[in-house]
Parts: structure tokens; sequence; C-alpha cells
């Protein structure tokens, strides 16, 4: 039995189970465990990151520290074998759009998935994929990156994060009269009547973030063991 062990920088339930679903559905089988952990980090960056920059550089940050909290974790606790396999980080971000003289908010999320070329890492490879993994001091981490789709916002929700500062969770919760929606089904969850709840707006671009372990030989150099 492989154990892959995947620190999830949030303790958010949405991000934390959206993580769950996409590592059980591209690497779980009868001879693979995932045991997710999650730790509340920190992103780096505003607590609204606007464009594609900022919002990827805040799920980067955020898979690093919780691959770091995770590692000092194990070594306070003595158990080297709960070293994280794999880091994600989450972030939700906003761009602004100008269009026919009209500015716009889309609203979209960044993944940032960091792992190694270990044998662990790469059990998610394709049948096809002739990719020799690595173990001990040669493994190397590397970074998988993918982007949500994105949604135009009502002008309710443009109104008060443009003109009165408000994170888009929090203009969620006074425009859809809730409480905490973004632990819940998110603005993607009420807009789209729960046909996309943002743990499976999620699910999607994780898998994608996975590509380089399921392609790993157009990604890591492969090494004799």
């Amino acid at each position: 039995m492989t154990t892959v062990r995947v620190a999830v920088g949030s303790a958010n339930p949405c991000k934390i189970e959206a993580v769950q679903r996409a590592f059980d559905q591209m690497l779980s089988s009868d001879d693979v465990k995932i045991i997710i952990s999650s730790h509340s980090v920190p992103s780096g960056v505003a607590d609204q990151p606007f464009g594609d920059e900022e919002t990827r550089n805040g799920a980067k940050n955020r898979a690093m520290a919780a691959y770091d909290a995770a590692c000092s974790e194990a070594k306070e606790n003595n158990q080297l074998e709960d070293t994280p396999d794999f880091a994600v980080g989450l972030e939700g971000g906003l761009e602004k759009v100008v269009y026919e003289n009209h500015e716009e908010l889309w609203c979209m999320a960044w993944m940032a998935i960091v792992g190694s070329n270990s044998k662990t890492c790469t059990s998610a490879k394709a049948d096809d994929d002739d990719y020799c993994p690595v173990n001990g001091a040669s493994k190397s981490l590397t970074f998988g990156y993918a982007k949500t789709g994105s949604f135009l916002l009502p002008p309710a929700l443009c109104d008060l994060v443009l003109n009165k500062n408000m994170e888009l969770g929090h203009a969620d919760d006074v425009v859809f009269r809730r409480v905490n929606s973004k632990h819940g089904s998110g603005t993607v969850g009420v807009l789209t009547k729960g046909e996309i709840d943002r743990t499976e707006y999620y699910v999607h671009a994780l898998k994608l973030a996975l590509i380089p372990w399921i392609r790993p030989h157009l990604y890591f150099d492969s090494v004799a063991t």
C-alpha cells in the first residue's frame, strides 16, 4: 500500500474537500491511500487578490507554506514518514475588465501544487508514460499550476467590491443575505443554483494542476534507480 500525503494551505472545508476529491480521482486505487492535512497559512498577497499574477502568487505561497508547515510538524513529532509528498495552494481572485467602456469583474481562482519526481508522487502517471521515478536525495520539487474557468459577477457584487472595498466573500454575504458563504457553496454556487458549487469549481482545475505527475516524462528528467 502506497500512502500519499497531501498538505493543503487552508482550513477552508470547501478547499480541503476539493483537494481530497481531485487526488482521490487522479491517484487513488486499491494500492494507494490519500491522507490530507490542513494548515492555516498566509497567502502573502492581498485579502482580495486582483489579476492572474497576484492570485497565482497567492496559490504558490500557500502551497509552499503548507509544505514547510507539514515538514516542520513531522520533524517536531519525530515522524519523518509524515513529510508531505504534495502540497496544495488554492487562491480565489478577481479580474478587472473594461468592455465597451464599462468596468466588469470576473471571478476565477488559481491552483498551485508542489511535488517531487519520486515514485510516490508519480504514482499518478499514465499507463503509457515511461518515466522512471527517483528516490532519496535525487528528488526534485516542481510546481503544477492551473486556473479555473472565469465568470462575470453581477453589478451588485461589483459595486460592493469596487466601491466599498469588500472582499468577494463578504459582498456575497451582503447581497445574498448569507453567513460565511466562502466556507459554503461560494458565489459560484448561489449564481448557478448549486449546479456548480465552490468545491466542484476547484476540482477540475486541481486535476489540471496535477498534469506534471500524470505525464512526468515531459516535466522531469528520468534518473535510473
